[in-house]
């Protein structure tokens, strides 16, 4: 009888009940099992943080993972054993003891001077009082690259900061002038023919070692570049203004052309050497604004000076770096894109989906579970409504891993191409915004807002709400009148 049944049922391509269950429940945990699967990929655990800081408000919160001290100092000791330079020089750079780090900067350099440069990292950069061993870095720094202009803007910088509040406030160039000490380190700043602040340097020694030891984690690598130094911009922009400003054009109504000439050039050119070697894009901005105070006293006193040909060069030249402005600030309507926010809104959708579902999958099935265990002869409206649910749910939290995953994808393989792409970096900004997609990080002024995606859609949507409430309706009509 038995036999006949299943005979009956297989010709009618009917599955039995208890077969049907199994196979629903084999599905279920296939899929509960392919959505835990992805946790086990780096890259989609990396796709949680930049979302979950967005939502805090707080984007730095994703940097402060940090190389734990136990293992910088194991690091540090092993590396001194073996007189690496190269990684003394990193953990100088990340050990949280300010004794240490120095006592390992030392190190580093004593076994090779080419890691002179960390001593620029080692500084200080907003101290409350002064430092004694600033200066000694600095003097260090200038006598092994006295071609750099960072040595003298750090120097300056320190003057600055041991007056405290008795320094003078920006542009205020009458008091300024009797700054002889900070106006002499400024002057050989913009006089020096290089401008390096080492920010390269340091990201190349750091990702290639995090890479070596298998460390290179996004968090880890970008928590360490936002704490790179860079040189007082503000100072930069009130010394340049001093002497296009007040120097410069004091010459110039004094009838000193040359003299007036020479102020605007030496401005003009110590911003186009932080054009060159601006790593972030505030930097660029400055160094922009710095040129452009020299450009529009340069072109009229060249013209003045019958000098044409280099008028026009130079005024092409403030025609282009107003495009290039206008590009970086969004108002060239085609260089703004809603690209970046949306997809920094799929990725925040689906880790929600992913968190809530993965939090219904867990619960329905440890308590289906813990059922069969505990009280297991009472099962009521819970245990069934439950048991539904822990065979429909991982397919939902499957569907939301693998939307996340998708989506983070993109970014992760930005990342991933970092890390091993060689050439000149002039800008460290997308070092965020393309590995991060959070709308704390935004590529300047060209990401464009928000617009209801769905305000074309709701119409339609509506309107089939409206035919098929009609169609509900005539259909309960017209039941009663067939029965009749």
């Amino acid at each position: 009888m038995l036999l006949a049944s299943w005979e009956v049922a297989r010709k009618l391509h009917f599955t039995p009940p208890e077969a049907a269950m199994r196979r629903t429940r084999f599905m279920s945990l296939l899929f509960f099992v392919w959505a835990i699967a992805f946790f086990f990929v780096p890259d989609f655990r990396q796709s949680f943080q930049a979302p979950l800081a967005s939502v805090a408000g707080q984007p730095w919160l994703i940097f402060q993972h940090r190389l734990p001290e136990k293992m910088l100092e194991q690091t540090a000791k092993l590396a001194e054993q073996g007189r690496d330079a190269r990684t003394l020089a990193f953990v100088a750079l990340r050990y949280p003891i300010r004794a240490e780090r120095a006592r390992l900067a030392d190190e580093a350099i004593a076994l090779d001077p080419q890691y002179t440069w960390i001593y620029y990292s080692m500084i200080d950069r907003y101290q409350q009082k002064a430092n004694p061993a600033s200066d000694q870095w600095i003097a260090k720094l200038r006598a092994w690259d006295p071609d750099n202009a960072i040595p003298y803007l750090a120097a300056a910088e320190e003057i600055s900061y041991k007056k405290g509040d008795k320094w003078p406030p920006p542009f205020l160039f009458e008091a300024l002038e009797n700054e002889t000490e900070w106006r002499q380190a400024m002057e050989r700043a913009f006089a020096a023919p290089r401008y390096d602040s080492y920010m390269m340097r340091r990201f190349n020694l750091e990702r290639s070692w995090l890479v070596e030891h298998r460390l290179a984690r996004a968090d880890i690598l970008l928590g360490s570049a936002v704490t790179y130094p860079m040189p007082n911009l503000m100072n930069i922009r009130t010394y340049g203004q001093l002497l296009v400003k007040r120097l410069g054009k004091d010459a110039e109504e004094a009838k000193k052309l040359p003299e007036a000439l020479n102020d605007y050039w030496t401005v003009a050119h110590f911003g186009e050497r932080m054009q060159l070697s601006g790593i972030y894009l505030w930097g660029r901005w400055y160094a922009t604004g710095v040129q452009f105070d020299a450009y529009d006293r340069l072109v009229p006193l060249l013209r003045q000076m019958n000098r044409p040909d280099e008028a026009a060069t130079v005024d092409y030249a403030r025609a282009m770096m107003h495009q290039q402005l206008d590009t970086q600030r969004g108002t060239n309507p085609l260089a703004q894109s809603s690209n970046y926010y949306w997809a920094a809104l799929m990725v925040d959708l689906f880790v929600a989906l992913t968190v809530y579902f993965g939090l219904l999958t867990l619960i329905a099935v440890a308590y289906v579970n813990a059922k069969r265990w505990i009280r297991p002869e009472k099962k009521g409206r819970i245990f069934q409504s439950l048991t539904v649910a822990e065979n429909y749910l991982p397919i939902l939290f499957f569907l939301a891993c693998l939307g996340l995953y998708i989506s983070y994808y993109p970014f992760a393989q930005n990342f991933h191409y970092y890390l091993r792409a060689s050439g000149d970096i002039h800008d460290l900004g997308p070092l965020f915004y393309n590995v991060y997609p959070t709308f704390e990080f935004w590529p300047g002024q060209q990401a464009l807002g928000f617009e209801d995606p769905f305000r074309p859609y709701v119409f339609y949507a509506l309107a089939g709400l409206i035919v098929v409430i009609i169609y509900d309706v005539l259909v309960k009509r017209r039941g009663p009148q067939q029965q009749a």
